[in-house]
């Protein structure tokens, strides 16, 4: 078996169990939620203090780690349809993975504790680390699969400038790559925010820290909403040397 064989085997293994994470972790997260006992609810009163002080914000901050793990499992998506995976990048999405499954846990104990700084401090630095750690992957994984264009870029430019010497514009077609590169800005730079404001916030006020994911989730759902719809290309208008440009842009990136 070729090497590059092998490595495409290890890395559809790695997206397979990938994704079993993911599902898991989703699933896990709801389970942390307790259930009180007939012994601890022996009247209304107790029943709407559990309400108020326990089930209202923990099933708050279920959908927020909901969200947040939902929005690191499309990271993975992005990450496998990349064409060329090295060993260290899935080593550190194996890492990953690892921290992932550490969220329910989290979660857990914010349902409890979400009063507490030092606990709201443990949620937030979990969820940065995570981020970082995509961001590091997806920089290694730029820099994997355009290796030859950071290694000769001045004579791809030239290269391109020669074969274009009547002179292309593609004007709609930056639009486009504009969309796309905001879109996956949003999606990986969101967490890492949230996590960073949360993190101050966590030392004035730990609901705050807390509702600070909710309220920039909410934003960037919102914007990334809008952007999906500028990111299709097929009703822009490109020209066949631009449609021509972006196909080889996405065969270099998916192999497709």
């Amino acid at each position: 078996m070729a090497k590059n064989d092998f490595i495409n085997l290890v890395s559809d293994r790695h997206s397979a169990i990938t994704d079993g994470v993911f599902a898991i972790a989703m699933t896990i997260l709801v389970l942390e939620i307790a259930v009180p006992t007939i012994a601890d609810i022996s009247s209304g009163v107790a029943l709407n203090e559990y309400f108020i002080n326990y089930l209202a914000p923990s099933i708050l901050i279920y959908f927020i780690s909901f969200y947040l793990v939902y929005n690191f499992w499309e990271n993975t998506i992005i990450l496998f349809n990349f064409k060329k995976i090295s060993y260290g990048i899935l080593l550190l999405n194996m890492f990953s993975m690892a921290a992932v499954c550490l969220i329910p846990f989290a979660t857990g104990f914010l349902f409890k504790f979400y009063k507490y700084t030092n606990v709201n401090l443990f949620f937030s630095s979990l969820i940065l680390i995570i981020s970082l750690l995509y961001i590091i992957i997806f920089i290694l994984l730029i820099r994997h699969n355009f290796k030859d264009y950071f290694d000769n870029k001045e004579q791809i430019k030239t290269a391109v400038k020669d074969s274009y010497s009547e002179g292309i514009e593609l004007p709609n077609l930056k639009l486009y790559l504009k969309g796309v590169t905001l879109t996956l800005f949003y999606i990986l730079l969101a967490p890492l925010i949230s996590s960073v404001i949360s993190i101050v916030l966590a030392f004035i006020s730990p609901i705050a820290s807390v509702l600070s994911f909710l309220l920039i989730l909410i934003l960037v759902s919102v914007i990334r909403m809008r952007r999906s719809r500028k990111d299709d290309y097929d009703g822009v208008d490109l020209t066949d040397d631009e449609m021509e440009f972006l196909d080889n842009i996405k065969k270099s990136i998916y192999g497709e």
